[in-house]
């Protein structure tokens, strides 16, 4: 069963995600809004110019984690994700951000 999109933030800080190849999942109905809402909770916990680049924009799903249970699971999400299909069950368009604090 997949997990709904709706449970999930606009913006998931997924650096501790197994699978996160960027440091934020954003929702997005275009590149515009993912920018714009990547900024915006950059800048609510770290205010200063930053540098942000969209990776892997497109369809996405979260499933529930069913990771067998290890001794240092205390920071291993409840959740996974993966790109998607547009017609796949629990589907929303977003993309990996990453950033970096300019000097």
């Amino acid at each position: 069963m997949k997990e709904s999109a709706a449970t999930l933030e606009l913006v998931e800080w997924v650096s501790h995600h197994l699978e996160a190849h960027g440091q934020l999942l954003v929702h997005g109905a275009s590149l515009e809004e993912i920018v714009t809402r990547a900024a915006a909770a950059i800048h609510d916990r770290q205010p200063g110019l930053v540098r942000i680049r969209v990776i892997h924009p497109g369809w996405w799903c979260a499933t529930p984690c069913r990771c067998r249970p290890a001794l240092a699971s205390s920071n291993h999400p409840t959740w996974h994700y993966q790109q998607a299909r547009s017609g796949d069950e629990g589907a929303w368009y977003g993309a990996e951000v990453r950033f970096r604090f300019a000097s």
